[in-house]
């Protein structure tokens, strides 16, 4: 369970910074542009990144 949500955490993660772009909750179903700096892309794709590995770590302990 708890790699599932690393998983799907980092899988947000990355595509945020890949795609420049984050859905909206509030009105509508609209997506929103990031306009993220360099060093704000690359923290998310770390973040997300590093959040894929301990997912994939937990998921080969079992937990």
């Amino acid at each position: 369970m708890l790699s599932l949500l690393c998983l799907l955490t980092g899988a947000a993660l990355v595509a945020a910074a890949l795609a420049d772009r984050v859905p909206r909750l509030r009105p509508a179903a609209a997506v929103l542009p990031l306009r993220l700096t360099e060093t704000g892309r690359a923290a998310l794709t770390t973040l997300g990144g590093s959040a894929l590995i301990a997912a994939l770590f937990l998921a080969l302990s079992g937990l």
